[in-house]
């Protein structure tokens, strides 16, 4: 019998439709969730340049390298020297910290190259990416299985957010990639109701998210958290795994297909 080939890890992309929406946060703990409860090998890439701080949640031990190094000379770059530049605050979790220097022009293709030898060591890789400013962050986009725009339900949000995954369309990021997420946030005036924004978005907008402020509170508690069951659902759709392709003919390979779409009805069955 044949063993079957293991599958390549799966990269997600969250970024922020507007400053200051916990992207960092909400990235790192979803990191530490899928590392602890569902016993995945997950790493943290912090592409927020410069004075990224995603490994400051997890850790404080002082990085030996970081991204900028690392893309820098890609034709150096192999699973060695990449396993080298890693922080480890868990043995399932590594984070690779941000550049700290944000002028430096990165090679065209340098993202795509280390997000490929990091599917072959992490079935999750979880990249924090900040705002959508440069061309690198469109790299990592373009590489990414699924796109996660984090916005609150806000009237200036929303409209910010329309034109950003707007913009990305143009640039040829297919729309169905894109899983937009909400964080409640504080009380604020011109909350919009879902419809409203699932209208505006021309997406559906599957999970609600706590505010910044509560995810805080329960990463820094750890074991002791009760974790909202919003933020397991999210977990949980991170976590399972992309279903295998395998050569069929015809009607039956798109009625297979069909068995994989997401399912309004049941969290377990979300596929982000």
């Amino acid at each position: 019998m044949n063993t079957p080939t293991p599958q390549p890890g799966r990269v997600f992309a969250f970024f922020s439709c507007k400053g200051g929406v916990g992207t960092t946060l909400l990235t790192v703990t979803l990191g530490y969730l899928l590392a602890q409860q569902w016993q995945r090998r997950v790493l943290v890439v912090d592409w927020v340049r410069p004075y990224g701080d995603a490994a400051l949640w997890l850790t404080s031990e002082e990085p030996r390298s970081d991204l900028q190094e690392l893309l820098s000379q890609p034709e150096r770059l192999d699973p060695t020297l990449l396993r080298s530049a890693l922080l480890m605050p868990q043995s399932r979790l590594a984070v690779l910290p941000a550049a700290q220097d944000g002028s430096a022009t990165i090679p065209a293709g340098a993202a795509q190259h280390l997000l490929a030898l990091a599917r072959h060591q992490f079935d999750c890789i979880l990249c924090d990416c900040g705002r959508v400013q440069d061309t690198l962050i469109l790299e990592v986009l373009r590489c990414a299985d699924r796109l996660l725009p984090l916005l609150q339900p806000t009237l200036p949000m929303m409209r910010d957010a329309r034109r950003l995954l707007a913009t990305l369309r143009e640039a040829g990021i297919a729309h169905d990639r894109m899983v937009p997420l909400v964080n409640r946030g504080p009380a604020a005036p011109h909350i919009l109701q879902q419809d409203m924004l699932e209208q505006a978005l021309g997406s559906r907008i599957r999970h609600r998210l706590p505010d910044a402020a509560r995810l805080a509170r329960l990463l820094h508690s750890r074991a002791q958290a009760e974790w909202p069951k919003a933020l397991l659902h999210l977990a949980n759709a991170l976590a399972r795994p992309q279903p295998r392709q395998d050569p069929m003919p015809g009607l039956l390979q798109r009625w297979w297909r069909k068995q994989w779409r997401w399912n309004p009805s049941s969290p377990d069955q979300e596929a982000p």
